[in-house]
């Protein structure tokens, strides 16, 4: 089997119709050049064949609340690569209202609420609709790297320490022109330090626990897995270890400051709140 067959045959083996997918072209499935528009709607077409009736989700996030602006679900760009905007304008049937973190659809609505305040990592965001319902991630052409829902376990596991919560304040615009305020809870890096992520060793691990399956050839490259086993078992590495996920430069002075402290940060160890 090539390689998009093989993907058709794990999708199907998860008996899941609802996928989110990160992006890259430059190594997704083999598409002939024709022009810019011919070539995304080549891609687009591949994904929808891959199972009847899937429900594809794409990231449509766009960081200019955090910098002050509104967001207007229906005009602000996707940030993320050129297939989500294409997907966005002229494939996607809804938005979801949360500002930064939203994701353009086809099929059912999640219907992600922006009452009270927003926190897009936490219970009743997109990545926990993708958790509670059996969802599928996807790197097409992209990896692991670019996996926020990791952001999702962090959270949820209720041990994250080495990154603090910021209030980000501003309206959502819907369709409607409708207008509401909102508050934006989001955990953010320590402002002017070294904080990242052992990549190397969070993909080889998912990949020997058998969580996460790799289709590669020198063309393509997808990865595969379902939400619900991935999160669990980085929810299960951060509970016995809550810096698992770190690289060890973030190491060398996170684990001393957070024993100096005796708690978890805060925004006003790094910046004015």
């Amino acid at each position: 089997m090539n390689i998009k067959e093989n993907v058709e045959h794990k999708l199907f083996e998860f008996n899941s119709d609802l996928v989110l997918i990160h992006s890259d072209i430059m190594q997704g499935f083999d598409v002939p050049f024709t022009n810019r528009k011919s070539v995304l709607s080549s891609h687009i077409n591949h994904l929808e064949s891959l199972k009847t009736d899937l429900r594809i989700w794409m990231p449509a996030f766009n960081y200019d609340f955090c910098k002050g602006k509104d967001y207007e679900v229906n005009r602000a760009p996707s940030q993320v690569g050129i297939l989500t905007e294409y997907f966005r304008k002229n494939i996607a049937a809804w938005r979801t209202s949360v500002p930064v973190f939203s994701f353009t659809g086809i099929g059912a609505n999640p219907a992600i609420s922006i009452s009270g305040t927003i926190d897009p990592f936490g219970a009743g965001s997109a990545f926990d609709y993708l958790y509670q319902n059996d969802g599928v991630l996807m790197h097409y052409g992209s990896q692991i790297y670019s996996s926020t829902i990791l952001h999702y376990a962090e959270r949820m596991s209720g041990c994250l320490s080495y990154r603090y919560d910021k209030l980000f304040v501003g309206n959502v615009w819907d369709a409607l022109e409708n207008n509401t305020p909102v508050r934006f809870n989001f955990h953010v890096r320590p402002l002017d330090r070294h904080l990242d992520y052992n990549w190397a060793k969070i993909s080889d691990d998912v990949t020997k626990n058998g969580i996460l399956s790799i289709f590669k050839n020198e063309k393509t490259n997808v990865l595969l897995c379902k939400v619900k086993p991935l999160i669990d078992f980085w929810i299960s590495c951060m509970q016995e270890d809550p810096l698992y996920f770190l690289d060890d430069e973030s190491k060398s002075w996170v684990r001393p400051m957070l024993d100096n402290l005796g708690r978890k940060f805060m925004i006003a160890d790094f910046e004015t709140p």
